[in-house]
């Protein structure tokens, strides 16, 4: 609402006139304005009243004043010809008590004030797109803001109704996904894939198991043993060979294998490419290999998978009694364990295999070896090695050494005491270094140590003979070993594994006992400098050892990994 300005009127009332007008003026507003706090609908009409009598009183003589037309907004504003002239004070009240709450609708304020005065105020067909204004300056809503409402709640019903139907879509497509997965199963099973041809159903079923491992459906990644039967109790000659020729066909179920490439940096791997790294996938027609580091607990490793869990090995215990002239590859039982006819723990022997195809026949579950580079060559791309290895400290193995060849062997003399046998009198130098890099003569270098730690990384899983029990639960879950379903034979297993890999029951234990040289001593400073490079490399292996337990390590070392890292963390 305009200002209201005081109408003057020339030369009509004196100035003891205007002021006791102005009183009067006054004492009325200031009832009106205390009767509008009600807001009902008497005191807007004790309002309008007031103002008639008021314009009444002030327009006697109209002619004397100049009164401006509405503008564009529909207010009108008075012009006075003194400009100088204050609002009376009855103004200033009537503007600070003119607010009003706010009313969704009235009709009182729409219409236009046609009083004598002649002012008009908001006409309603002035600004439709605005909202309305009454005299005292309050504000409504306009038909327009009620229409864009409807609008925004028209669009959000709209948008709800459109995300059932993409979750009604979505869950359809799901049900149909479903569907097609289980439907293309039960096809694959009607049209034969997954059956082993012509072949027997006991050899199809145990594939299909292995075929599952393979995939990754199961806990235990690999082969579990059925080329031979030996794990499940099964005649090893009987079954392997339809079995070797099923594991062919289903292999290829998987990606397959790919040759591997190395760069400048690592051709030194070239020659072992055929041995599968660690982080390969297990393939059916895969074969562990047990590297085996001379007194480093190989006969106890060797019991183990023998007597123990009863799979089929291939080292020189096959080729007794004549066996190692035989014309074609055969499984022997010897010493309630089983061998196959070859002995891979000689080159000749390892020729002899690779000419008679061992890998190939599927014979042998693991193959024992301690000739690495040379032994490569019984593998091939569609038929890889799983290599493995068990480490042992190299002051304690030279020792170890040094009175076996006293006491068993005899192939040194007893006046040949520790310190010139560590000075170069058949002591072996860095033998691991050497067999792992294939450097048998001249001086090993940083570099060798250096590769020797990638070929460990890369091809190893890595076990250690003072925690045998762990590493041989390794080796299991990472060959896909398994124990008997029988609850007592599968007890039976755990028993002789437990007992074979403790310090008393152990196999390569002979029946004299030594001591091993103290540190600060002659004979422990002249071993340590000839096993350097593999003392290094067992340091390494023992970190290697840790890392591999995240994927191969049993539920309790896992346990017991983790309080330890929190503990170091506590102690930080």
């Amino acid at each position: 609402e305009s200002q209201r300005k005081p109408l003057i009127r020339k030369n009509h009332r004196s100035s003891s006139d205007r002021l006791k007008h102005n009183s009067t003026s006054h004492k009325k507003e200031t009832k009106t304005s205390s009767k509008r706090v009600g807001f009902n609908n008497n005191n807007n009409s004790n309002n309008n009243n007031s103002n008639n009598s008021r314009n009444h009183q002030r327009n006697g003589n109209s002619n004397n004043h100049h009164r401006s037309k509405s503008n564009g907004n529909g207010s009108v504003s008075d012009h006075s010809l003194d400009s100088s002239s204050a609002a009376p004070p009855a103004l200033s009240m009537r503007k600070k008590n003119s607010k009003r709450p706010w009313f969704s609708s009235s009709s009182s304020f729409s219409k236009t004030n046609n009083n004598s005065n002649g002012r008009s105020y908001h006409n309603a067909n002035t600004n439709a797109a605005t909202t309305r204004t009454s005299p005292s300056g309050v504000q409504y809503r306009s038909a327009t803001s009620t229409a864009r409402a409807l609008e925004e709640l028209k669009r959000k019903k709209l948008e709800a109704q459109e995300k059932r139907r993409a979750v009604f879509i979505l869950g359809a497509l799901f049900v149909v996904a479903v569907g097609v997965h289980f439907a293309g199963g039960s096809w694959t099973a009607l049209l034969g894939i997954g059956g082993a041809g012509a072949g027997g159903g006991s050899d199809a079923s145990g594939l299909r198991g292995s075929r599952d491992k393979v995939y990754g459906d199961t806990k235990d990644l690999g082969y579990g043993g059925e080329r031979s039967g030996a794990a499940s109790g099964g005649g090893a000659s009987g079954s392997s060979g339809s079995n070797a020729a099923a594991a062919d066909e289903y292999e290829y179920k998987i990606p397959p294998p790919v040759e591997k490439e190395y760069d400048a940096e690592h051709e030194f791997l070239l020659p072992l490419k055929h041995f599968a790294d660690v982080s390969d996938t297990n393939r059916p027609s895969d074969t562990s290999y047990f590297f085996h580091v001379p007194r480093a607990g190989g006969a106890t490793v060797k019991a183990v998978i023998g007597k123990c869990l009863k799979l089929v090995q291939s080292s020189e215990v096959g080729v007794r009694d004549g066996h190692g002239s035989d014309p074609q590859l055969s499984v022997l039982d010897v010493f309630e364990s089983k061998y196959v006819n070859v002995d891979t723990t000689t080159i000749p022997g390892i020729q002899r295999a690779v000419d008679l195809g061992l890998a190939e026949s599927a014979l042998a579950d693991v193959v024992v070896s301690s000739y690495l580079h040379e032994s490569a060559a019984l593998f091939d791309l569609k038929h890889q090695g799983r290599a493995f290895i068990v480490l042992r400290d190299p002051i304690e193995r030279a020792t170890s050494m040094y009175w076996h060849r006293i006491k068993e062997v005899g192939d040194l003399d007893t006046s040949v005491t520790i310190e010139d046998y560590a000075q170069g009198n058949g002591i072996e130098n860095n033998w691991m270094c050497r067999f792992l890099t294939n450097r048998m003569t001249g001086e090993l270098t940083k570099d060798d140590l250096e590769q020797a730690k990638t070929i460990l990384k890369e091809k190893f899983l890595v076990g250690f003979l003072d925690d045998l029990e762990e590493s041989m639960y390794r080796v299991m879950k990472y060959n896909g070993w398994e124990f008997s379903e029988d609850e007592t034979e599968q007890m039976q297993e755990e028993d002789c594994i437990r007992d074979l890999a403790s310090e008393e029951g152990g196999s390569n234990k002979g029946d004299y006992e030594y001591e091993i040289p103290k540190r600060g001593s002659q004979a422990h400073a002249l071993i340590s400098w000839q096993t350097q490079f593999d003392a290094k490399l067992v340091t390494y292996a023992k970190d290697l050892f840790i890392s591999q337990t995240k994927e191969w390590g049993t539920k309790e070392r896992k346990k017991m990994l983790k309080k330890e890292k929190k503990k170091k963390a506590g102690g930080r």
